[in-house]
């Protein structure tokens, strides 16, 4: 009995948000979906690593120097050439991605408040500041914290895991009201530090944000990550197979605040890294930079 599946299989698991529109809900969908892996492939349900980058554009090339990326996973899996998210933003398409529904079925459809974010120095002033925050606290109001994802796997058997980002205003001073369900294990970056690769905050399971100022977010990340997945495996020689979210940063802008001043700027590499591509410029298509004055298409 293999202990790992094809991409193919995982595409398959993963496909039933592909069926938003079908008479199944999304819970019966995954069951149905896990069901025909197991009819077809003979085994037990796959173990599933799902990585969800931050700001990656593949017209950009990136994946020209991913080549590690290239080796074990365009060129032995499956490569999607022509897909589409139906809102290319931040926190409404993970919603959509976690809950199998579209922005206007989950109301979760900006990164402004009342439907998306509030970017506030310090999040427990934002009560007081005459915003409705949307993002996180949306989620929760709209009742998914008790029906997504991680809850469906759970349901199915699976153990679950996530590191990295999940949903903007998750934040410090409402990381515990309530709890994210659906993970055994989680690791999870809270606002307003998710961004700032250098003073990155961190809350696992149930405990106390820890932060990591001065170390780069991307260490502690991979660190993390071995962690998880080490576990994740040695759980899963018995029955239970296990779902890992794995959602790092990079290469998102960095944003951070310093002296009471919000401020964004270019990502931050590892110092090991900062010479790699030096005179690498983003392709300059034909619809590179447009000019918003003069309205160019």
């Amino acid at each position: 009995m293999k202990a790992f599946p094809s991409l193919l299989e995982v595409s398959l698991v993963l496909s039933y948000l592909v069926c938003i529109g079908s008479a199944l809900s999304p819970a019966s969908n995954l069951q149905h979906v896990l069901d025909e892996v197991r009819k077809t492939s003979g085994a037990k349900a796959p173990n599933i690593v799902f990585i969800i980058t931050d700001d990656q554009d593949l017209q950009m090339n990136s994946l020209s120097y991913m080549p590690f990326v290239k080796k074990h996973l365009s060129e032995k899996g499956t490569f999607y050439k022509n897909h589409f998210t139906t809102t290319a933003i931040c926190c409404p398409a993970r919603v959509s991605l976690l809950t199998g529904r579209l922005a206007h079925n989950t109301n979760v459809t900006d990164v402004n408040p009342p439907y998306g974010m509030l970017l506030v120095d310090d999040p427990s002033n934002a009560a007081n500041s005459g915003c409705e925050i949307g993002g996180y606290p949306k989620f929760i109001e709209r009742g998914f914290n008790d029906n997504y994802l991680p809850v469906w796997l759970q349901e199915a058997g699976y153990d679950t895991y996530y590191l990295g980002k999940l949903f903007n205003a998750l934040a410090v001073s409402n990381y515990n009201a309530p709890f994210v369900k659906g993970f055994n294990f989680s690791d999870i970056l809270l606002d307003p530090y998710t961004y700032d690769y250098l003073n990155a905050t961190y809350q696992r399971n149930q405990d106390e944000p820890i932060s990591y100022e001065g170390r780069h977010t991307s260490d502690v990340f991979a660190e993390k990550t071995y962690e998880f997945l080490e576990d994740a495996i040695a759980r899963s020689s018995g029955d239970r197979p296990f779902f890992f979210g794995v959602a790092p940063i990079a290469p998102h802008s960095n944003m951070m605040t310093r002296s009471g001043k919000h401020m964004i700027t270019a990502p931050i590499p590892l110092d090991r890294h900062a010479e790699l591509f030096r005179g690498v410029e983003v392709p300059r298509t034909e619809n590179f930079n447009p000019d918003k004055v003069s309205k160019q298409p």
